[in-house]
């Protein structure tokens, strides 16, 4: 088992980027995609793991709560990391932009701009990669981090070209240990996964935070994938696991359904 953190690669892209500012001190192993990162982790490849869970714009990243779902692994913090995408090119010359899909359309009015000028837009597979097409191709541009511009020698056409400048995106770290300190300002995941579907399900498992005084930041139905409209649910609370008005909600609930907390976890933003 190696110390290195298991992130979505490749360099500079977001999820590397919040690493370098986090962790700034540790050795990361490039993942390519969501689902191997979770992998690793479960099979002790390394020991944490670090994923986006959710963007501000596009909302929740499926893969990262399907993958939760199917290796019940745990939360240990989550990290808010603003979004701010730049335009950068070899020269100011090039004919097409390309970016991944989701920054692409997160610089729409960009876009429209220089598809009016007679440009192309292009898919790319990641906005590092994109990067790295426009450093090695002058025909191309790139929308990505400010980062991944500067290292690879590119030119920075214009800074912040996103439609929403207040665009984030929410990663969270995961590991097999679970975090056992109480923790003031917590927030806790957990699946809901009911023993039967039945009419009032959802108000039942509502009205126990509702009792409880349990405010709930999210909640999101996931398929089991075993039966069509058959539905787990995806929970976010305020409070930590430790907390009395918590322990009583689960213990509840665990009374009528299955219930897997994730764990309890600090919110940092940079």
């Amino acid at each position: 088992m190696t110390n290195k953190i298991s992130i979505l690669g490749p360099n500079y892209s977001y999820c590397h980027v919040l690493a370098l500012k986090a962790f700034p001190n540790s050795e990361f192993l490039m993942c390519q995609t969501i689902p191997e990162i979770f992998k690793n982790v479960f099979e002790g490849k390394t020991l944490q793991g670090l994923v986006p869970i959710e963007n501000m714009i596009h909302g929740t990243v499926r893969e990262s709560i399907t993958s939760l779902q199917k290796y019940k692994i745990k939360i240990n913090e989550a990290y808010d990391l603003p979004i701010h995408h730049c335009l950068a090119s070899k020269n100011k010359d090039f004919k097409i932009i390309s970016s991944k899909q989701e920054a692409l359309s997160q610089c729409s009015i960009l876009l429209e701009e220089y598809k009016n000028l007679g440009l192309q837009i292009a898919d790319a597979p990641s906005t590092s990669k994109a990067m790295e097409t426009a450093s090695q191709n002058p025909d191309y541009a790139a929308i990505g981090s400010l980062e991944a511009a500067k290292s690879l020698g590119l030119q920075i056409i214009r800074e912040n070209v996103g439609d929403n400048h207040n665009n984030v995106t929410r990663f969270i770290l995961i590991s097999k240990r679970k975090s056992d300190e109480k923790l003031e300002d917590a927030r806790t995941s957990l699946m809901i996964i009911p023993k039967k579907d039945r009419p009032g399900l959802l108000y039942e498992i509502l009205s126990v935070f509702k009792e409880e005084n349990v405010n709930l930041t999210k909640i999101e139905s996931i398929p089991t994938g075993k039966k069509l409209g058959d539905y787990e649910f995806f929970i976010e609370i305020s409070g930590s696991l430790k907390e009395d008005r918590i322990i009583k909600a689960l213990n509840k609930l665990k009374t009528m359904q299955e219930v897997y907390p994730f764990g309890s976890y600090k919110l940092r933003t940079f």
